[in-house]
């Protein structure tokens, strides 16, 4: 029975790491464009309402104007070259008057697409704006869980490049499709006006063509959306392969590496190969269509002229020109649509994926009924608290712990037991799968997370440093604190000795991620964020793991000034760190599995007995 429970879980497991998604796994993309995802849409659209009335106003316009042209050239053919006059005037009036028409067309139509194409574009990108305000202000409401189960990546990606693209859908081409609607519509009605005959003509190929359009646009809509995850998985292996550039050299990976990005490249080409072939066809197969359908029309008319259609009425040469002018301009917008519907077919799943990062659900919020954490003492409880990263994994079961105001209490136990996992739950960073963690009584789950997190204190293992200056970091967590307070927090955990040594000192410039800095420096300046705080509970996970054995002394000591009338929480490796604290807690299994002084368990000659052994 174990083994086969044991089978199970290692099942269990497999089935969940397929849940997370890494760079080598395309998302699903079988996205199509639904109403709710087009309220979603018009919802960013609303505020901008007016404008686009008013665009959508002068887009009509502009299409309006385009019509004329083709009947100023009749006039000019069938009145003014002939000389026969419009109306029984003179064709010297009648050129004056197509004169004045041409050139106020030409004005109107400069104006009106100017202005059209500002405001657009103002329109456009506005929604974007707005959009991208809400990505990332959703992007930092969202709980851990989120970011561990997600390439940064992908992530990246949807925040840049998919929005990138929706701004030409927003600020120009779906407006524009619908105005190619209205245009073809109008041109329809015009060309029943000239000659009905001809416009039966020009129906039965426009009919066919947007049928072939529509099943080239499906094939398109499929090729580009594969090639856009193909394309998002280099990315993502990308941004993963910058993060660990030292680790890829320490290995000598690079070639190897290359081999594996050369691969990925390779798909993004061949699928985009896929995509071209099938995206180009919409030209030439529109072209096709619009050169059989002149010949048709003019074959047509031969017929007319002719009589072989019998006495029919007349067709002039000038209606001809302007019927095949009017018929040209069928192609463009015909075209324009079948560009936008692939456009928004392809951008439908872009939309689906930014949507779903501005709308993700926020794993951790504050209940409605949520109060702020009251100043605290300290005293933090663990009531049969169990956790799961993933279900069915079980990290923490049933838990029970309880640590007095003013303690200080130190974790070991074997890498993954679950001890920065314990000591997140305090600060509410994940939520309990069953069970309670409360601070003075007060449940975790229960007050806001930021007055929950202004009391707790956490320098975690990684030492992020931001771009920025020295003091604009240890400043991150009280932007409202002096930099006297600032030197004051460096000074005691001995960071001010190497940053008064730096070029500009406390204003020197940091990179990303603190490049330039050495590992226990980042830790320092870390650190000296944290004690700015001046937290009530303070949780240091590994605070001490990359600093020499001089400045780790010199931290021992700072941390007896520092802790005392603080709750704390010590993560290290180096067991002399923790040698002093009021309970060790051996972490395994699932949970507290030993809990005691070092004396007491030394005598008992158990894993911490077996663990400070091995260590020396």
């Amino acid at each position: 029975m174990g083994k086969q429970k044991k089978v199970q879980e290692n099942e269990q497991k497999k089935a969940t790491v397929k849940k997370r998604n890494a760079y080598y796994d395309d998302e699903n993309n079988d996205v199509k464009f639904s109403v709710q995802m087009l309220k979603k849409t018009l919802r960013y659209a609303v505020p901008y309402k007016k404008l686009l009335v008013v665009t959508s106003v002068l887009l009509f316009l502009v299409g309006f104007l385009a019509l004329v042209p083709a009947t100023l050239n009749k006039y000019v053919v069938d009145y003014v070259l002939t000389k026969a006059g419009y109306a029984g005037g003179s064709w010297q009036a009648t050129l004056v008057v197509v004169l004045v028409a041409w050139v106020s067309i030409v004005i109107a139509d400069v104006v009106f697409s100017f202005v059209r194409t500002v405001w657009m574009s103002r329109v456009g990108h506005s929604i974007v704006r707005d959009v991208r305000k809400d990505t990332y202000t959703n992007l930092q409401k969202l709980s851990f869980e989120y970011f561990d189960t997600r390439p940064m990546g992908r992530t990246l990606v949807r925040v840049t490049n998919y929005l990138d693209g929706i701004a030409n859908i927003f600020s120009n081409a779906v407006i524009t499709a619908l105005v190619d609607c209205s245009k073809i519509a109008m041109l329809l009605v015009w060309l029943f006006v000239v000659d009905w005959r001809l416009t039966l003509v020009v129906v039965g190929i426009v009919v066919p063509m947007f049928v072939v359009l529509i099943f080239v646009r499906r094939a398109v809509v499929r090729t580009k959306r594969v090639h856009r995850n193909k394309d998002s998985n280099r990315t993502s292996y990308v941004a993963e392969n910058i993060s660990g550039a030292f680790v890829t050299k320490a290995f000598n990976r690079g070639a190897y590496n290359a081999g594996v990005h050369k691969g990925l490249c390779l798909d993004v080409q061949k699928n985009w190969m896929k995509f071209t072939r099938r995206h180009e066809l919409f030209w030439p197969v529109g072209d096709g269509f619009f050169m059989m359908g002149t010949i048709l029309v003019y074959g047509m008319a031969i017929a007319i002229i002719q009589g072989w259609m019998g006495s029919v009425g007349a067709l002039s040469v000038g209606t001809l020109l302007a019927f095949v002018s009017y018929m040209g301009m069928f192609a463009s917008p015909i075209n324009n649509i079948a560009t936008v519907m692939q456009k928004v077919s392809v951008a439908t799943s872009n939309l689906e994926r930014v949507f779903e990062l501005a709308e993700s659900d926020i794993a951790i919020l504050d209940k409605e009924d949520a109060y702020p954490l009251p100043t605290i003492e300290g005293v933090v409880k663990f009531d049969n608290v169990s956790f799961a990263y993933d279900e069915g994994v079980t990290i923490l079961d049933k838990v029970n712990l309880e640590v007095p105001k003013g303690s200080m209490y130190a974790l070991v136990g074997p890498t993954g037991a679950g001890k920065t996992t314990l000591v997140s739950l305090i600060s509410r960073f994940y939520e309990v799968e069953s069970g309670t963690v409360s601070i003075d009584g007060h449940d975790v789950s229960k007050v806001t997370q930021e007055s929950l997190r202004r009391q707790v204190g956490v320098m975690m293992q990684d030492s992020f440093i931001f771009s920025g200056t020295i003091l604009e970091n240890i400043r991150y967590a009280r932007p409202e604190a002096t930099e006297a307070e600032c030197i004051q927090a460096a000074k005691k955990v001995y960071a001010h000795d190497f940053i008064s040594k730096l070029p500009q000192g406390y204003h020197t410039k940091t990179l990303e991620q603190g490049q330039g800095l050495s590992t226990g420096q980042r830790q320092l300046i870390s650190f000296a964020r944290v004690i700015l705080t001046d937290p009530k509970i303070l949780i240091l996970d590994e605070a001490t793991s990359s600093i020499d054995t001089e400045t780790e002394a010199k931290i021992k000591k700072v941390l007896e000034e520092v802790l005392v009338g603080r709750t704390s929480f010590v993560i290290a490796h180096r067991l002399s760190t923790i040698r002093k604290a009021d309970k060790i807690l051996f972490v395994a299994d699932k949970g507290i599995c030993e809990s005691g002084t070092h004396e007491q368990l030394m005598a008992l000659g158990g894993r911490y007995h077996k663990l400070v052994t091995t260590h020396g």
